[in-house]
């Protein structure tokens, strides 16, 4: 059975126009939430200027606790360059033996190791 009429899925009902009073209330709303918004970037800001403020202030100050805790970081970094330097000379020293030369004499059915001799010639028997 074949429909004689479409529907049409894209239209909506058109809304109602919004009260003074309620656009009041929203545009106040927003205007709060704004100020909000603003004064915790703020916040951020002078939270993160404190920081940085700190942490320069703690590399300014130089007690014998932190030479001392600079120096043996210094010294374990030192030593594991050392033991990685150790390693890679051990990993370039040769431990295998030299490889030999491997020829082919003349016949082509088996592989013989060695230097290169002329094969012997056949003489046959008239």
């Amino acid at each position: 059975m074949k429909r004689a009429h479409k529907v049409n899925h894209g239209w909506q009902r058109p809304s109602d126009p919004i009260p003074e009073s309620y656009q009041h209330e929203l545009d106040r709303t927003a205007a709060k939430a704004e100020t909000r918004w603003r004064q915790a970037q703020k916040a951020v800001e002078r939270a993160q200027q404190a920081q940085q403020r700190a942490e320069q202030q703690a590399r300014k100050k130089t007690t014998p606790q932190t030479i001392a805790a600079r120096d043996e970081a210094r010294r374990s970094v030192f030593q594991r360059l050392s033991e990685l330097r150790q390693i890679e000379e051990l990993m370039r020293t040769s431990t295998y033996s030299p490889t030999t030369a491997v020829h082919r004499t003349g016949r082509q059915d088996r592989l013989e190791v060695g230097t290169y001799r002329k094969p012997k010639k056949n003489r046959r028997a008239a």
